[in-house]
């Protein structure tokens, strides 16, 4: 009366570790066997698929996230605008700013669409190293207690772009192409 998936069982004990053969309880007592895969086959399948897909992933995923947040200091809705004009007071702050949005929205566009993709990660990679800048210009809005090792929500916001640099080296070292000569 009741449908369930049981665990698997083989009738031969040699291949009990890679096999994933399932059962099917129809009704009480009466036992379905639907074929399976392997577990090593299954395995192998998967790890394919993460090797073709998680990198254009993570890419694309990124490309949202400079999008994303290029947009939002485009429309002058972003909630780090009074951030980045307490840390870098020293240049014109709409100018900055609006050239700061356009830069983003570069990168997003040229990680999305895999264009230009070399120079594109070298916008990324300049870009989140500049923000490690800020932690020099006012460390007391990073750090508490003047400690680097006590951040602020602030500090967590710029620290965490170590990150996001090495998910650009991950993408640089699998979808950039070396120059031939």
């Amino acid at each position: 009366m009741q449908t369930s998936i049981s665990p698997a069982i083989n009738p031969q004990p040699d291949d009990v570790s890679t096999s994933v053969m399932s059962e099917q309880t129809v009704k009480r007592g009466d036992v379905v066997r639907l074929p399976g895969l392997k577990r090593s086959e299954l395995e192998a399948r998967f790890i394919r698929a993460l090797q073709q897909w998680s990198i254009p992933l993570m890419r694309v995923a990124l490309g949202v996230i400079f999008l994303w947040f290029g947009a939002l200091k485009l429309f002058g809705i972003s909630p780090v605008a009074s951030l980045v004009q307490q840390t870098c007071g020293f240049v014109p702050f709409q100018l900055f700013f609006l050239m700061l949005s356009l830069w983003e929205i570069g990168i997003g566009c040229g990680l999305i669409f895999k264009r230009a993709l070399r120079f594109t990660l070298a916008l990324m990679l300049l870009h989140l190293a500049g923000t490690f800048f800020a932690l020099l210009q006012a460390p007391s809005l990073f750090f508490s207690h003047n400690n680097p090792l006590y951040l602020t929500m602030q500090g967590e916001f710029v620290i965490k772009n170590l990150i996001l640099i090495t998910a650009a080296l991950v993408i640089a070292g699998y979808e950039v192409q070396p120059r031939n000569g």
